[in-house]
């Protein structure tokens, strides 16, 4: 149950993590910063791994790749396939 349970706070800081960007890409700092405040107080062990894997090209950069991290978010939410 704790995978499970870790696995749908990985998934929502995944989503969180995509509407900051979003946000951030029409210009709405409040809402940015809010979805990430909101994602590093939900998991901040899944957010800084998660950063971390982008920053070191394992898990795509939503900022140069907007579609294959849409895929990445969408992978994880089915139940976490292997990621290519």
């Amino acid at each position: 149950m704790a995978d499970l349970d870790q696995k749908r706070r990985t998934v929502r800081v995944l989503e969180l993590l995509s509407e900051s960007f979003e946000a951030h890409m029409r210009g709405d700092d409040e809402a940015f910063r809010r979805a990430l405040e909101e994602a590093m107080d939900l998991d901040s062990f899944a957010f800084d791994g998660i950063h971390a894997g982008i920053i070191i090209g394992e898990i795509p950069n939503p900022e140069r790749d907007w579609p294959l991290w849409v895929e990445y978010v969408q992978v994880n939410k089915d139940g976490g396939a292997r990621w290519r």
